[in-house]
């Protein structure tokens, strides 16, 4: 794991988080403390530290006596997420539309030909990973601590569903690459109820993919 400035557990936690969100830890899978800490060499409290950070992300859950095991995934779970955070998505959205100012565009508008520019190349990973470097920048619109905290704990669950519906249909990144050019033409025009709209559009279409991979999944266990 490539060193970066910050603590050891939330090093850990990336390392993990990124293994769950691509699938190389599957739902469900195990997380045997002793096999992890000795793989990783990291001592067993730095990997339980992790394991809290990431049960805060949604992505493991940890019980008692019997350890730590990647979340599963259910339909249920999946329209909960979207139904929940593509409101308060739309909303930013608006937001953005609203209250952006002169300087603040610039950034976003890079997004969309790097995101072309992976398109072309297959780069799916590559893709997902982009939109969600970017994310952070774009709660700054929010002006609204709250609203960007709440958002802000729910990412990790939506890059793991993302991930699931770029790799199941790769229909999925060129549809997203379109409602982004959309998004961002809706926000610098200022257009409130067209930047919620096509972040809802987005919302639905990368759901109801995601739906059909985990009922796929389910059929095929």
């Amino acid at each position: 794991m490539p060193l970066k400035a910050i603590s050891l557990s939330e090093q850990i936690a990336e390392h993990l988080g990124d293994r769950i969100i691509k699938g190389d830890l599957p739902p469900g899978a195990k997380l045997p403390e002793a096999e992890l800490a000795k793989s990783l060499n990291v001592s067993t409290n730095s990997l339980r530290e992790a394991f809290r950070v990431l049960e805060n992300r949604h992505l493991i859950e940890i019980q008692p006596r019997r350890g730590a095991k990647v979340c599963d995934i259910t339909e249920e779970q999946v329209r909960e997420l979207y139904d929940f955070l593509f409101l308060l998505l739309a909303d930013l959205a608006a937001r953005a539309a609203r209250n952006w100012r002169p300087d603040e565009l610039e950034h976003l508008a890079r997004l969309v030909p790097l995101l072309q520019e992976r398109y072309e190349a297959g780069d799916v990973a590559g893709a997902h990973q982009l939109v969600f470097d970017y994310l952070p920048a774009m709660l700054e619109f929010a002006r609204n601590t709250y609203m960007s905290r709440t958002i802000a704990d729910m990412i990790p669950l939506l890059q793991r569903y993302s991930y699931i519906a770029l790799t199941e249909e790769t229909t999925e990144f060129g549809v997203s690459i379109t409602i982004f050019q959309r998004l961002l033409a809706n926000v610098a025009q200022r257009d409130t109820e067209a930047a919620a709209e096509a972040i809802r559009e987005y919302g639905e279409n990368q759901c109801r993919i995601v739906l059909r991979a985990v009922a796929k999944r389910s059929a095929a266990a």
